[in-house]
């Protein structure tokens, strides 16, 4: 992982999107709208469940999903403060698509967190942390 600041990390300007999820913008006939990130009300500390939402604007959210690690449905990401979050699709013609945090196996898939630690996202130790399930990302 590179060091402090890095401007690569997180999904800054190294990040592209992964895995076989039509992207298409267009939205016309036979494509899918690219997905929009779509906070869930649950996040709203109002609400009776009231998680946190472990992303902190719509800016950060929808980057997160455009450079996100696609499989099957599901896309992962590592917040700007270091958390790791699964995005879930909504089914909503907008193709919105809502977070949450995840502390690794088995919310995420093994091969998501190899690419994410090939990629530098994570470091070495986070990667096995992820993989044994066991919890946030530290520092």
């Amino acid at each position: 992982m590179g060091a402090k600041g890095d401007s690569t990390l997180f999904g800054g300007t190294r990040g592209k999107p992964q895995g076989s999820l039509d992207l298409e913008s267009g939205g016309g006939e036979g494509t899918t709208p690219k997905p929009t990130y779509a906070p869930s009300p649950k996040h709203d500390p109002k609400h009776p469940i009231g998680n946190p939402n472990p992303i902190k604007s719509q800016e950060e959210g929808q980057r997160l999903l455009d450079t996100g690690y696609h499989e099957g449905k599901q896309i992962y990401n590592i917040t700007d403060d270091g958390k790791l979050v699964k995005f879930q699709p909504d089914g909503t013609p907008e193709n919105g698509y809502h977070s949450y945090e995840v502390d690794g196996s088995p919310d995420v898939p093994a091969s998501v967190l190899r690419r994410m630690r090939d990629d530098g996202k994570i470091t070495e130790a986070e990667y096995k942390r992820f993989s044994k399930g066991k919890g946030k990302r530290r520092g």
